[in-house]
């Protein structure tokens, strides 16, 4: 048989870096895992195909036998979309993924088999019921399985140079309750890691593909810490032995700064970059949405420890929980300048179906649609601790300081000077750093607004004087504000239109 796997194009996000990835020749910062875990739990001797829309187009024409799509709740219209092109051509369509385990009721009827919660034994099971035609409209895996039985991914198919970073997963589950996270709900609480061997032999893989940029893409990677601190001896001694040739980004909980020996390891085994989801800096809002790790001491002390380390901490930060009231804005804004954060993933609060906070404000009546014919809401919460309207200017707001070219040059620069220092080639060393730096010089200066060029120019001249060898963060973080400025911007006038309807019908509220 032939199998088409297909990831759908991602909406723009604060993730997808689309405005820049052409400065750095690429189409996608980095591919969905389920394609060749997927392609690599496929029993022989089929042939798979992978297609991540992200970095070419889906070919409706293939002969594939099977149409396997993934996808997470944002991806649901196009893989509706998707789905329904390739029914109509007599294709049989398999669905799974976060957006199938999680809302499998909304794919019934839509595809003709769903794949619900991990794949590791289901998929194989379809694929042996298939090939003797009787196969199940619906397959559920209800234990969680151990990730030891997890295969290497099949990378070598997918189009390796179309992306700025490969993907590997170490473990499933998160040890904490946040109430509006879906993690614990489809991977559950108890953290499940693969062997040490295992993550080696696929970073083995991703570097003989030529690749410099990994993306562990765990939600939790410290959540069992005793297998993170194995794992992370494990890559320091590989990266020392190699000189350093793979530079790793994850996601981590904040109270990776309370201990020394995990800042320690992540900086030896290379990790440059953290995700970590510090959501508010009001107590009262983190205890409301169980987020009890981020509250163990202040919050910019932890992060600056962590800069201390070596390691560049992005955040995700969220406004409109319920003790969130107007002041949260200004309370968001000085927290990112003072935590000298540069990137902040900034939204608002969302109700994931399945998730704790899901139901609490369902049950309270508290759940709005997701958009209005064709547009988009924002958020489908009913706030709690303000009105709509000052919800969404707040937001408007605080979206356009953050990404104010003076106020993102402050915490840029505050994060160059104090960082701590880095293991490995830093000075434009690695091979494809020329030709990236004289992309940007292009995009950020020659062909730039006054105030980019500005923006580009001076991070680069005073990271040259006061600290040179980090002049590559200098050129990255000057690139990294064109996207965030410009979607900043964009977002806002998506908003614009919501905060004039909301004006029209809240006159008093404006006024």
């Amino acid at each position: 048989m032939k199998i088409y796997l297909i990831a759908p194009k991602n909406p723009e996000s604060f993730w997808t870096f689309d405005r820049i990835l052409p400065s750095l020749g690429k189409r996608c910062v980095f591919p969905n895992l389920a394609l060749p875990t997927v392609a690599a739990l496929t029993p022989p001797p089929h042939e798979v195909v992978l297609c991540d829309e992200n970095v070419e187009p889906v070919d409706f024409d293939t002969d594939a036998d099977i149409i396997g799509i993934t996808g997470f709740v944002i991806h649901k219209r196009r893989m509706f979309e998707i789905a329904e092109a390739f029914r109509r051509r007599g294709k049989l369509v398999v669905a799974g993924g976060p957006f199938a385990t999680l809302c499998p009721e909304e794919l019934r009827g839509k595809v003709d088999v769903l794949i619900v919660g991990e794949a590791e034994h289901t998929w194989a099971q379809f694929v042996r019921d298939y090939e003797v035609g009787r196969w199940q409209s619906e397959y559920e895996q209800q234990e969680k399985p151990s990730l030891l039985d997890s295969p290497l991914p099949r990378f070598d198919l997918l189009k390796v140079d179309r992306y700025r970073s490969m993907a590997i997963q170490f473990g499933r589950g998160c040890p904490y309750s946040c109430e509006f996270c879906d993690i614990i709900v489809m991977y559950g609480r108890r953290p499940r890691t693969k062997s040490v061997p295992q993550v080696l032999a696929e970073v083995e893989a991703i570097h003989a593909l030529g690749v410099s940029n990994i993306f562990v893409v765990d939600d939790n990677f410290i959540g069992n810490k005793k297998d993170a601190k194995a794992l992370l001896a494990a890559l320091a001694e590989w990266q020392e032995a190699r000189g350093y040739p793979i530079e790793f980004m994850t996601e981590v909980s904040l109270n990776v700064a309370q201990d020394a020996e995990l800042l320690r390891l992540l900086k030896q085994a290379h990790f440059v970059v953290i995700f970590v989801g510090i959501e508010s800096p009001r107590a009262a809002s983190l205890q409301e949405t169980k987020k009890t790790q981020n509250m163990r001491e202040d919050i910019v002390a932890s992060v600056h420890r962590i800069q201390a380390a070596g390691i560049e901490v992005m955040a995700g930060m969220i406004v409109g929980f319920d003790n969130d009231d107007p002041a949260i804005f200004e309370e968001q804004f000085q927290f990112i300048q003072q935590a000298r954060i540069p990137i902040s993933m900034t939204g608002l609060l969302n109700a994931v179906p399945k998730t704790p906070l899901h139901a609490r404000l369902k049950a309270a009546g508290r759940l709005i649609a997701e958009s209005v014919g064709d547009q988009f809401v924002f958020t489908n919460i009913v706030p709690s601790g303000m009105s709509r309207l000052e919800l969404y200017e707040g937001y408007r707001s605080l979206l356009h300081r953050l990404y104010d070219f003076g106020n993102y040059r402050r915490r840029a620069m505050a994060l160059i000077l104090n960082r701590g220092s880095l293991l490995g080639p830093r000075v434009l060393a690695r091979r494809d750093d020329l030709a990236v730096v004289l992309r940007i010089f292009w995009t950020c200066i020659l062909r730039a607004s006054p105030r980019r060029a500005w923006l580009t120019l001076s991070m680069c001249l005073e990271t040259a004087c006061r600290r040179p060898r980090a002049i590559r963060e200098a050129f990255t973080l000057a690139l990294m504000h064109k996207h965030f400025h410009e979607y900043a911007r964009d977002t806002s006038r998506q908003l614009e239109a919501l905060i004039d309807e909301l004006r029209e019908a809240e006159p008093s509220s404006a006024a």
